[in-house]
């Protein structure tokens, strides 16, 4: 419980007031709880017993007893609208602190998920991410609006309680006090052991989550190979797991709870015993007995509820764990530490000097070395796996390298602010992402200040304005998530298009026609040649026609360099010792050549 304390109090500490008159109010309702029984027990004493003894003895009941009953009544009717209002206040008061809380923690968790590089999110699960998020920080809530207050409130009003006995009569008092350290044991016991239970709930609920979320993120798959059956199982599967893990901590509370049941349920057979033989013995009024009666609801309560506030702030202590987890991981990559150099706009000459990259303990790129100079276009070519995604990854800072050097117009991408280095860089990435947004607000992303027409002038550039104009709503078309409901070459286009409007000094395409037919590929390369004028350009591509016109042509293999030139110089070396030239014959169609290695291998075969 230190722990989730810790971290609640520094949410807590811009609302001190409202948390000091929300425990002021529950000081109040206690004491008021506890004034209760008090005067119930002054009724007893001096007006029930008085005309009891009046009625029996055949006298007439004094007539004061009447205004003595009235005074106290009404003294009763006080303190039940008193503790109505405070307990109004203080649920109104704690339901504010608790939001701010929540909005707070929220805030900080998202903030922290802005600066958070690619390396997290490759290793954690989306759904994992999301409970934390959204199950966790309610945790939260739930802790600072009704556990922590309802714990305090117990406390004050058991220690209360026990006070105004010892006021009483502190023999009875001490009769009563013997449950406590039993109570006290077993809460403590409960705690200990269901601890680690919470944490395999949150984890099983983690689990569900991601296995829902890849469900619906993944459901055009599901269907294509009609596998819903086989996901409906492995769901079932992690559905009942979570399930046994929630009946296991049931299981445990179901085995300490009765047991302090029972031991609350102990205070009034020892007041009834201890009472009546007290009573007898003339060292306490009947009175006294009804006013401990009353207060025995304010020991009984809180002895009762001690187990279950006790899961209650486990619970809080796993949920604090997994945030805390969260909130501490550190980006190897953070955005927010100042770098020395400011650039406004790159020129847009791009140096790898002896690039390695390796991730975890295998290596992705191997002793890369090339120069780009301003407004070149630089084309990488290479087998899948390769490496040339994350080669213009590194441009951009997503990874950082493990030796070498990247340099921007000569300087150390490391020693570049970190949102001005990708402020000037535009990326049209190999997996498409569309927001749940307008045509023309995905666009305009990178560049939300822009101009409807810039933005059609861009979307003709990407051969985007006529399927977008053909819709029935235009650039105001709402696009589903991800993109669904367009073409895998219309959501391509309408990247490139976002990437064209930011004006960046460097431009990144990668893959980017893939899904475009030849035809349009080549008109959205006639219509990009002024926007490749004036920056330097990457263009990522497993089609010669979308390479061939690059001043540079990087073939990457398992990692190196294996060939690098134009495409004049590449297609000059014998295609049994280069891979490009392979390929080009492969896409381009050098029949002569297919034919020799056919008639070679026939030859051969015929031996």
């Amino acid at each position: 419980m230190g722990k989730t304390l810790k971290f609640v109090s520094k949410y807590l500490a811009d609302m001190k007031w409202k948390i000091v008159l929300a425990l002021s109010l529950s000081f109040v309702s206690s004491a008021l709880i506890i004034w209760r029984p008090k005067v119930s027990g002054q009724i007893v004493d001096k007006v029930a017993q008085p005309v009891y003894l009046a009625l029996s003895s055949g006298k007439a009941v004094d007539a004061s007893l009447y205004s003595v009953l009235l005074s106290l009544s009404g003294l009763i009717l006080l303190i039940t609208v008193a503790r109505s209002l405070c307990l109004y206040f203080y649920r109104y008061t704690t339901e504010i602190v608790s939001q701010s809380v929540w909005r707070s923690m929220r805030e900080d968790m998202y903030r922290k998920l802005s600066i958070l590089d690619f390396e997290f999110f490759d290793k954690n699960r989306t759904g994992d991410i999301m409970t934390k998020m959204t199950s966790d920080t309610e945790m939260l809530r739930h802790f600072s609006a009704f556990t922590l207050i309802m714990t305090i409130e117990n406390i004050v009003l058991f220690v209360g309680a026990i006070f105004a006995m010892l006021l009483i009569n502190p023999i009875l008092t001490g009769c009563l006090a013997v449950v406590v350290p039993f109570v006290l044991f077993l809460s403590r016991s409960m705690a200990t052991n269901i601890r680690p239970k919470f944490h395999r709930v949150r984890e099983g609920f983690s689990a569900l989550n991601s296995n829902v979320q890849e469900n619906i993120g993944g459901n055009r798959v599901v269907k294509a190979f009609a596998k819903e059956d086989y996901e409906i199982e492995k769901f079932e599967e992690k559905n009942q797991d979570f399930a046994q893990r929630n009946r296991d901590v049931a299981d445990l509370q179901s085995s300490y709870i009765p047991k302090l049941d029972f031991s609350a349920g102990m205070l009034s057979v020892i007041l009834i015993a201890a009472g009546g033989v007290l009573a007898v013995w003339g060292k306490v009024s009947i009175g006294d007995i009804v006013t401990f009666n009353g207060l025995l609801w304010a020991i009984n309560n809180p002895l009762r509820m001690s187990g279950w506030l006790m899961s209650e702030m486990e619970r809080a202590a796993a949920s604090t764990e997994r945030i805390l987890e969260f909130l501490e991981t550190e980006p190897k990559i953070n955005p927010e530490i100042e770098k020395p150099v400011k650039v406004e706009r790159f020129l847009g000459e791009v140096e790898f000097k002896n690039v390695t990259f390796k991730y975890d303990n295998d290596y992705v790129l191997k002793n890369i070395s090339f120069k780009v100079q301003p407004g070149q276009t630089v084309a990488i070519v290479g087998p899948t796996g390769s490496g040339k995604s994350t080669l213009v990854n590194l441009i951009s800072r997503f990874y950082d390298v493990s030796e070498g050097e990247v340099l921007i117009d000569g300087i150390n991408v490391k020693d570049v602010d970190l949102y001005r280095l990708r402020d000037n860089i535009a990326m049209a990435m190999q997996d498409i992402f569309l927001f749940s947004d307008t045509i023309e607000g995905n666009i305009a992303y990178g560049n939300p200040s822009a101009s409807f027409d810039d933005v059609k002038r861009v979307s003709q550039a990407a051969d985007a304005d006529g399927f977008i104009s053909r819709m029935p709503d235009g650039y105001d078309t709402i696009v589903g998530e991800r993109g669904v409901g367009l073409s895998g070459g219309q959501k391509q286009r309408i990247a490139l298009a976002r990437a064209l409007l930011k004006n960046p000094s460097i431009l990144v395409l990668d893959d980017t026609t893939s899904a475009v037919d030849m035809e349009t590929e080549h008109f959205i390369q006639q219509t990009l040649k002024e926007y490749f004028a004036d920056r330097t350009t990457f263009i990522i591509a497993h089609r010669i026609s979308s390479v061939k016109n690059a001043d540079l042509i990087l073939v990457l293999s398992d990692g190196q360099i294996i060939e690098y030139g134009t495409h004049e110089n590449l297609i000059k070396r014998p295609a049994d010792e280069a891979y490009y030239r392979s390929v080009y014959e492969n896409q381009m169609g050098d029949f002569d050549s297919f034919y020799t290695a056919a008639q070679g291998g026939i030859n051969s075969g015929k031996k």
